[in-house]
């Protein structure tokens, strides 16, 4: 899934050209395909590198993604559904790009979202809940020093009509995941899952009907 193009344009330090191979991969084969067939694996292979300009590539890519996951949300239905999802990353968190690909993701199937973006403190996360009454809440953490399982327990419980879910690598290298399910929280382990889990969300109710 031109893995290597995107690859080439990233060792290019060219963004703009990652963002337009994304931009078609997504519109060609959805955003979970490219997410898991050529935006991961490209981010691995750019990640395995160490050298300065490894460094500058793997930068260029991940913008160059975001930026792709950006364009591909664009509002282009008039029938998004009102039922949102709010993204978030934990305090101190600033890997947010899988919540991008997540959010295009539910935009295809017309599920608005409120991307919230990395490091989010627990004291906003709890003012966007109430302001937006959202019916699932995502909170991302990619490594274990940002799981804060004590952070999102004592938020979950202040929201009980919120589902919130735990995704991301770091709740798993915290070893805070039994903890997190036997408080009813499920850990999103892969994209399809998330997608899966927002897309319960039951319909708002029609209040003038």
């Amino acid at each position: 899934m031109r893995l290597l193009d995107l690859l080439d344009a990233a060792r290019d330090l060219d963004s703009g050209a990652v963002a337009g191979i994304v931009v078609t991969l997504t519109a060609r084969h959805g955003v979970a395909r490219t997410w898991t067939g050529a935006c991961v694996p490209a981010l691995r292979r750019a990640g395995a590198g160490s050298g300065p300009f490894d460094i500058a590539v793997e930068h260029v890519l991940s913008e160059g993604i975001a930026r792709g996951l950006d364009l591909s949300s664009v509002p282009r239905h008039g029938d998004i559904r009102s039922n949102h999802v709010l993204l978030a990353c934990t305090p101190g968190e600033e890997h947010d790009l899988p919540l991008k690909a997540l959010s295009a993701a539910l935009f295809e199937r017309r599920i608005g979202t409120f991307p919230l973006g990395p490091g989010v403190p627990w004291r906003s996360l709890r003012a966007a809940t109430e302001r937006t009454a959202a019916g699932t809440a995502v909170i991302w953490s990619q490594t274990a020093t940002t799981a804060d399982a004590a952070g999102l327990l004592a938020t979950a419980a202040e929201f009980p009509a919120t589902t919130f879910a735990p995704a991301g690598p770091g709740w798993l290298t915290a070893g805070v995941v039994p903890a997190l399910t036997r408080a009813g929280l499920c850990h999103l382990t892969s994209l399809d899952l998330a997608i899966s889990a927002c897309a319960r969300v039951p319909e708002p109710l029609d209040m003038e009907a």
